[in-house]
């Protein structure tokens, strides 16, 4: 079976122009669900990262408080400043080797 990641639009919720792009990956040893939001350019090579949250949730809203700050404006209208709190990124996927670990264990052994 191949699956298809999941995309999703984030749209300013006054004019409704895209703010970017979140696509469901998996990533790490595990294949952890990261969910990576991008600019919306229709090229592909001039997309710039915006970042990783945990679930599409924090991702949406994530995505429209970095937008806030860097317009300097609140998604709400008018003048005012930013008001949506920064949504935390997800951290990297974890190691697959356990903390403490050489990185070449037979290696290592082998000078012992």
């Amino acid at each position: 079976m191949t699956l298809r990641p999941a995309e999703w639009d984030v749209l300013h919720p006054l004019d409704g122009h895209p703010i970017a792009i979140v696509r469901l990956v998996q990533l790490g040893p595990r294949r952890e669900p990261y969910y990576r939001a991008v600019t919306p350019e229709r090229d592909r090579a001039l997309r710039r990262l915006i970042g990783y949250w945990g679930n599409v949730d924090e991702a949406h809203e994530g995505v429209l408080a970095l937008y806030e700050r860097a317009s300097g404006r609140s998604l709400a209208g008018g003048d005012r400043a930013p008001s949506r709190p920064l949504v935390p990124q997800k951290p990297p996927p974890g190691d697959a080797q356990r903390p403490g670990t050489p990185a070449r264990p037979r290696l290592h052994s082998a000078r012992a």
